[in-house]
């Protein structure tokens, strides 16, 4: 079997894996996606996700299932990174078929995935542990400055990638967009990671800017046009809904009140209202009077 269809394979067993199914249930599950699996290849499958991917599974004799065990706030990562990891795969088998893949693909244009040849030197980096040298160019700046970083994590948002981590020039981890360096140095020097402390960081965080410092409560009010998007589309995987009506949702998040969710609220302009906290609200409501009065 292709690559491509191993990793959908993958896939399609995580899908079913968070409903705790029998063996049969997934076999099930795999058949109707037109994957005819025998007992042995499945449980075959489910070690190489335990080797692979870390993804750990444990059998309920009691109840003759399967289900994940430890942490799953990396699947929703996991899925994402196999999907595209498919689609690559899709691109790969296209051969000849490039041509037509093109006309019936397409995708977002923002940032064009600039600075992704940074990627490899940097992943590197965050396997070998070693800091490095990067000369990086602000948007508002008119030269570029030299960064020291210890790579902990690459992230996307919004069509951009940037790599997260402690520098000596800052207190806090820092985010520097790929798309913005100039030039890449994998120092000698290595570093101890922290990868629990980042990750929690971030994960806190809707992009990379975490200057707030501290995530906290937000609650805000969608109108009923609006609301089916946000619960299609969560802002945050900590996204609750609080209160549904005829009139919209109200929907919680436990995030920074950073730059990034401030874009997001103003975009949407009067189909979105803060409700908590109240300092953010009169931040939106100024910022939408300023706008405003750009008008006349």
């Amino acid at each position: 079997m292709s690559q491509q269809g191993k990793l959908k394979r993958y896939l399609l067993i995580l899908e079913r894996l968070q409903h705790a199914p029998t063996l049969a249930e997934l076999s099930e599950h795999l058949t109707d996606q037109g994957f005819e699996l025998n007992k042995r290849t499945i449980q075959r499958d489910l070690a190489e996700l335990r080797d692979e991917f870390g993804v750990d599974t444990v059998y309920d004799r009691s109840r003759n299932t399967y289900r994940i065990t430890g942490d799953e706030e990396d699947l929703p990562g996991l899925m994402q990174l196999l999907e595209r990891a498919q689609l690559l795969e899709l691109v790969r088998d296209g051969g000849q078929g490039l041509g037509e893949l093109r006309r019936c693909i397409h995708f977002e244009e923002l940032g064009r995935l600039r600075g992704i040849k940074h990627i490899a030197p940097l992943l590197r980096a965050i396997r070998e542990r070693r800091e490095v040298k990067v000369l990086y160019q602000k948007f508002y700046a008119d030269a570029a400055k030299a960064f020291r970083i210890q790579p902990h994590l690459l992230k996307e948002y919004r069509g951009r990638w940037y790599v997260l981590g402690p520098s000596a020039e800052h207190v806090r981890p820092i985010a520097l967009g790929l798309d913005r360096i100039k030039e890449i140095t994998v120092l000698a020097k290595r570093f101890k990671r922290h990868d629990g402390k980042i990750a929690e960081l971030y994960d806190q965080t809707i992009g990379v800017d975490t200057s707030p410092e501290v995530p906290e409560r937000i609650v805000l009010r969608f109108n009923a046009m609006q609301a089916p998007y946000a619960k299609a589309l969560p802002l945050h995987p900590s996204q609750q809904v609080e209160q549904e009506d005829e009139d919209g949702a109200t929907i919680s998040l436990f995030v920074m009140a950073n730059f990034e969710l401030r874009q997001i609220i103003l975009a949407l302009g009067n189909a979105v209202r803060v409700m908590e906290p109240k300092y953010l609200a009169k931040a939106i409501k100024l910022a939408h009077l300023e706008a405003a009065q750009q008008y006349g």
